[in-house]
């Protein structure tokens, strides 16, 4: 069976969703970086999909999502892992790093697709790839700088950036193995899925080294908000990229730097410094670079 045609929406509504998306991403994360200073890493992945199944469960019920085949659940167990250790490194991140840092290095995940893709898929990698790669390097050494490389001073921070980058290279190898199924399994399905997965994975690892019981009696309308956010931005980008260009769709997800500083700003006294803003521009304009390359 064939995957249906894509849809090139060309009026605003998918730009808009995708603003949607990103704005209730990017407060999802603030949420856990508030979470993130207290509480074991470990019980925030689990419990992040426990509220998120909580949400995404009931409505793959009323939507009759069609029951995952043999093949839909094979692809999904190993791309579930990989996502679940991105949300660890990137938690843990948060827990490090100012939200803006974190959020900044996310960007770095096109650059790292290219860069898979080209080992995975065997993709052919241009100079515009190559650019981007040399761009968005210099960006994190801008904000590496900053943070005292070098100077005696970034060893405290070091393994907060070492989780970022990470969390990145995750995210991006993940998005490479979700490309291998697009068009064959349901937007609604495959987040369903992953939290079950991802449940199923963290649930005998929070119960063995950390205490989810006592965050889920401590933050319990938190962690509600935490599950409303991230399935209804999931579902919002899903949708996005349903109607428009991956292209046209990714460069809205640069939005989330302007959300994560004045998020910062307001619920944690966090003022940009000029090395984690100049270092966010130059690893946005690489990923850029790319997006543009890959259209021409």
């Amino acid at each position: 069976m064939s995957a249906p045609p894509l849809r090139h929406d060309t009026t605003a509504a998918p730009i808009l969703i995708a603003l949607v998306g990103a704005a209730l991403l990017t407060a999802m994360d603030a949420v856990l970086k508030g979470l993130s200073t207290r509480y074991p890493t470990v019980d925030l992945v689990l419990t992040r999909y426990l509220a998120g199944a909580l949400f995404i469960l009931p409505l793959a019920l009323v939507m009759r999502v069609p029951r995952p085949g043999p093949a839909m659940l094979r692809a999904h167990m190993v791309r579930t892992a990989i996502v679940v250790v991105t949300s660890f490194l990137f938690y843990f991140s948060l827990s490090r790093l100012a939200l803006i840092e974190s959020v900044v290095f996310t960007y770095l995940a096109p650059v790292f697709m290219a860069l898979l893709g080209r080992a995975i898929l065997g993709e052919k990698v241009s100079a515009a790839t190559l650019l981007a790669i040399a761009v968005c390097f210099g960006g994190v050494l801008v904000i590496a700088v900053g943070k005292g490389l070098g100077a005696g001073g970034f060893r405290a921070e070091a393994v907060g950036v070492a989780a970022a980058l990470g969390s990145a290279f995750t995210y991006a190898l993940a998005m490479v193995l979700l490309r291998a199924r697009s068009g064959a399994d349901p937007v609604v399905g495959i987040v369903a899925l992953q939290s079950v997965l991802a449940i199923t994975y963290m649930g005998p690892v929070s119960l063995a080294i950390g205490a989810p019981a006592i965050l889920v009696d401590s933050e319990w309308q938190a962690l509600l908000l935490i599950g409303l956010l991230g399935s209804a931005g999931q579902l919002a980008y899903a949708t996005a990229f349903t109607r428009a260009p991956a292209a046209k769709i990714g460069t809205v997800e640069y939005t989330s730097f302007l959300f994560a500083v004045a998020l910062g700003y307001f619920f944690f006294a966090e003022v940009p410094t000029p090395s984690a803003l100049a270092g966010g521009g130059l690893i946005m304009a690489g990923s850029l670079i790319l997006l543009l390359g890959r259209k021409s």
